[in-house]
């Protein structure tokens, strides 16, 4: 979702529903150095007479490159090296109900019937 849709998602969210609030976290990813901050994450919170939902946006830098380093030494295991963008963030919505207090459940095409 680009930049003007997810602002225009979130002004339809405040003028149509309650309780609406925005919040921005950190995408932490594991890796063999520890723990490193791999993009953000925009949660954008709601109720309705449905219930309470969780709009989720990860942007993460995009991939450019990926390079596959492997020994055919006993023992070794491969690796993959990554080449990010400094530039270029790529997208992802997901969205969840809240099912009990603060127990959330993610909405897929599949539990719509879709």
């Amino acid at each position: 979702m680009q930049d003007d849709k997810w602002q225009e998602l979130i002004e339809t969210a405040k003028k149509h529903f309650k309780n609406v609030s925005l919040s921005t976290e950190d995408l932490i990813m594991d890796t063999q150095d520890g723990p490193v901050k791999h993009g953000t994450q925009d949660v954008l919170i709601f109720q309705n007479a449905a219930g309470h939902f969780k709009v989720v946006r990860e942007n993460k830098p995009v991939v450019l490159e990926k390079k596959e380093m492997f020994s055919h030494r006993a023992g070794q295991s491969a690796q993959a090296q990554y080449k990010f963008s400094n530039t270029e963030l790529s997208h992802k919505l997901r969205v969840f109900k809240e099912i009990d207090f603060d127990d959330w459940e993610e909405i897929t095409l599949d539990k719509l019937g879709i």
